[in-house]
């Protein structure tokens, strides 16, 4: 397995167990997340699902506006639900 994907994972998996906060997970996955290597690694299907969890947890703040719901900003707990949505269809681990 990739071990970027192995990070990112792992950072998720916490982040659903409530074993880190929001912040936490933001800033942790986003770094890995940013690395040029381990993208490189990446199917085209794990750069899609990867790089949508980093999109929508850009697009996450704590108490979004009218004005910002309009444009899809969610709150932290729905980015939980969300992101355990998004875990049930989780891409298959290609051989390298």
């Amino acid at each position: 397995m990739n071990a970027n994907r192995a990070k990112l994972d792992g950072l998720m998996e916490a982040f659903l167990a409530e074993e880190m906060t929001f912040e936490t997970f933001q800033q942790a996955y986003s770094s890995c997340y940013a690395d040029d290597e381990g993208d490189a690694t990446f199917s085209p299907e794990e750069v899609d699902h990867y790089g949508v969890v980093h999109e929508k947890a850009e697009w996450t703040t704590e108490n979004p506006t009218a004005e910002e719901r309009r444009y899809g900003w969610v709150t932290p707990g729905e980015f939980r639900e969300w992101l355990l949505m998004h875990e049930s269809h989780k891409p298959p681990i290609l051989p390298p």
